[in-house]
């Protein structure tokens, strides 16, 4: 199996949203990044979420 996590932080850290490292570069990480940089995630929708739920379970 894949390592979902990790593919969620690297497209995560892609999309300009955090910073991922290892155990063996965080220092560095933390060293160089620029927080400022990073976007905020965008809010929640979770009616859209129970609206699928409702289509799929036929409610």
């Amino acid at each position: 199996m894949d390592n979902h996590q990790l593919e969620l932080a690297r497209q995560l850290c892609r999309d300009g949203h955090l910073f991922y490292c290892t155990c063996r570069t965080l220092v560095t990480t933390l060293q160089t990044s620029d927080f400022s940089t990073l976007k905020p995630f965008p809010p929640g929708q979770p009616e859209k979420f129970a609206a699928f739920l409702d289509k799929v379970i036929g409610i």
